[in-house]
């Protein structure tokens, strides 16, 4: 494969065997899986040892965890890189999936494998790429109001508007034809990223002191830096609202994604704030230049939803 599977996990370890292996449709034991802990409980952690005595390709990339992780969902593939480094494992994609994410068809991981082998300029321009999100689990891969979910946003104009409310959802027919189409942050769920751009060019704002919001900071620091962050529609994975995992006993901590700060750290990083309540976002933008100045977020700000997906050659 040329990618490994990544999961950043605290207190959840139930949700390996008894949702993501049993319901998806793919066959984990064909990919090597790493799993970054953060600072799980001990019982937790026993839960892990024993995971990764069952399955030989679960490898548990930061034993000697005694301590939360800043921003989590941003260390996670620090540590990754480390740990391919240390191992001399040579594979150029990070591929991140939230514990109630899995592949939603049968052949994801060689469609991984396909488009990493087939669009050679992956490597050079693109930090982050994503999928369709589908939420609903009875049908399937099928189009319904508000599923799938494919990226998130502010910049594009129109995107904040009902009903995509801040997210690249309920478009137009061509926004799932096209094989893919720029986005301004993949769908953090799930989400493959580039070892070799994310070493070079991303940098971890401690300040960030849990994961609400990472992977927008990532997607913003990808596209100032001329990198862009791209969705492939017809790839598909399920978001559990809760249907699946209602049955398993599991230890929930909703501040964990919560983080009281994480909206005025982004807002102090870039200069507006996140988020569709946001109604003042097109004037924060202009008030913020010339700091975008022939960065892809300018070009980005002055498209609109309206007029359809659009390729990295639109922006070049």
């Amino acid at each position: 494969m040329n990618f490994v599977v990544l999961y950043c996990n605290k207190n959840q370890y139930e949700m390996l065997e008894q949702f993501a292996f049993k319901h998806s449709p793919a066959n984990f034991d064909d990919v090597d899986i790493l799993v970054f802990d953060d600072n799980s409980i001990d019982e937790q952690k026993d839960k892990l040892r024993d995971l990764c005595e069952k399955y030989k390709n679960i490898k548990w990339i930061n034993p000697d965890v005694s301590k939360n992780s800043v921003a989590p969902n941003l260390t996670v593939f620090e540590k990754c890189n480390e740990y391919l480094y240390k191992n001399e494992i040579d594979v150029n994609w990070m591929l991140f999936f939230e514990n109630d994410v899995f592949p939603f068809q049968s052949d994801f991981w060689s469609e991984i494998n396909k488009v990493i082998k087939n669009y050679d300029f992956l490597q050079d321009k693109v930090g982050s790429f994503g999928f369709s999100s589908y939420q609903k689990f009875d049908e399937g891969v099928m189009r319904t109001s508000g599923s799938p979910t494919m990226g998130r946003g502010c910049l594009l104009n129109g995107i904040l508007n009902k009903p995509h409310s801040g997210w690249y959802k309920d478009l137009s027919d061509d926004w799932y034809d096209t094989d893919y189409f720029v986005v301004e942050s993949v769908n953090w769920q799930s989400i493959c990223v580039n070892r070799k751009l994310f070493n070079k060019y991303i940098k971890i704002d401690d300040r960030y002191d849990n994961r609400l919001l990472n992977f927008d900071d990532l997607a913003h620091q990808f596209m100032f830096e001329g990198f862009f962050n791209i969705v492939f529609p017809k790839i598909s994975v399920y978001h559990d609202s809760g249907q699946l995992k209602e049955g398993i006993n599991l230890t929930i901590d909703n501040s964990y994604s919560r983080s009281n700060n994480s909206h005025e750290v982004f807002k102090d990083r870039w200069k507006w704030s996140w988020g569709y309540r946001n109604s003042d976002l097109r004037n924060q933008f202009n008030l913020s230049f010339p700091k975008y100045v022939n960065k892809i977020q300018s070009k980005l700000f002055d498209m609109n939803v309206k007029e359809g997906p659009k390729r990295i050659e639109d922006f070049e």
